[in-house]
């Protein structure tokens, strides 16, 4: 009689009985393969019955308090975005204020203008109502195939961060932008740890409202660049952000090392607009002249001028790519209000 089940012992003394595997296989009518394999799971299931290890604690939370915690981890994340749409900036009195808006500083570049961007640093230091902001780019922090770079310039990554240090330090910015280059150093980027918690510091953009005391609201777009190009006119991407999505009285940018200024009405936002372009510190920039792109001489730094006691919307924001010229036109609105007072 041929059984279709046969107990582990039974098996283990066919083999004995009808020497070897194969031979008590066909005996006990089971394919070969099918008794080699039994047997072998009968080997290792009495050599794991000689020993015994205690149960040991997972390294990991129960996946219920992971889907909890991830479920608090984005409450909290849409919290601070939602935060970010308009950031509040409560100035303590309706003095008018200038924004000092650098453009890309590219510190450690061989062609980075240290002539105006310290002139520009000292403007800031030297003026009580000026506050320096920056749109991004601090230095070139190459990485990847681009590290090559570096053999093309003085500074080293090393220093480059120490120079970038003293930037920060020197300008304490109100605004601070993470450009794509600063980006780059990925989530222990450095910059988020050399501003404090007086500065508001974004990656690539920033929406501002600069709130005064009485009640007057200046809103600013700045990021390190906006959506859209045209080659015959620089401000394109910041006139159509300007008519298709927030209203704001200052829309700025850089990145792209040129310059521009312009003023327009939005009509049915009862409201007029800046909008700008900052060319930054790279003096040369191969890129630009190897593409054929001209390389400009100014703006390489916008000041924005905002007057809280402005009687009409075009009073209420004045830009200058002369930071100078800026400077005495905010000192004498500076001037006027205390005269009037």
């Amino acid at each position: 009689m041929v059984k279709n089940q046969w107990s582990d012992d039974e098996l283990l003394d066919a083999v004995d009985a009808y020497g070897g595997v194969n031979k008590a296989a066909d005996a006990l009518n089971i394919p070969r393969s099918t008794y080699k394999d039994r047997l072998k799971n009968i080997k290792r299931q009495a050599k794991q019955e000689s020993f015994t290890i205690p149960p040991l604690p997972s390294d990991d939370l129960p996946v219920e308090e992971i889907v909890s915690q991830l479920t608090n981890r984005f409450k909290k994340r849409k919290e601070a975005k939602d935060a970010r749409k308009w950031i509040p900036i409560d100035m303590r009195n309706s003095m008018p204020i200038g924004l000092l808006w650098l453009g890309d500083p590219h510190i450690d570049d061989n062609y980075c203008d240290w002539p105006n961007l310290r002139k520009h640093i000292d403007i800031i230091q030297e003026n009580e109502g000026i506050y320096g902001c920056s749109l991004g780019d601090h230095q070139n922090n190459w990485i990847g195939r681009l590290a090559r770079l570096y053999d093309h310039q003085d500074t080293s990554h090393k220093t480059a961060w120490r120079l970038v240090e003293w930037l920060i330090d020197n300008i304490n910015p109100l605004i601070l932008i993470g450009g794509n280059h600063d980006m780059w150093s990925g989530a222990g980027d450095p910059l988020k740890w050399m501003t404090g918690p007086h500065s508001i510091n974004e990656d690539w953009e920033a929406r501002v409202e600069v709130r005064f005391p009485n009640g007057r609201v200046c809103r600013i777009h700045a990021a390190h660049d906006m959506p859209g190009h045209s080659q015959w006119n620089p401000l394109h991407a910041q006139n159509k952000m300007a008519r298709f999505k927030s209203n704001a009285h200052l829309y700025i940018s850089g990145h792209r090392h040129n310059w521009a200024l312009g003023h327009i009405e939005l009509v049915e936002q009862e409201m007029t607009t800046w909008l700008a372009r900052a060319r930054g510190y790279k003096f040369r920039d191969d890129f630009a002249l190897t593409k054929g792109f001209e390389q400009q001489n100014f703006g390489q730094a916008i000041l924005q001028v905002i007057d809280p006691h402005a009687s009409d919307p075009t009073g209420f924001v004045h830009c200058f790519a002369d930071v100078e010229q800026g400077a005495e036109f905010l000192d004498w609105k500076r001037q006027r209000v205390l005269q009037q007072s």
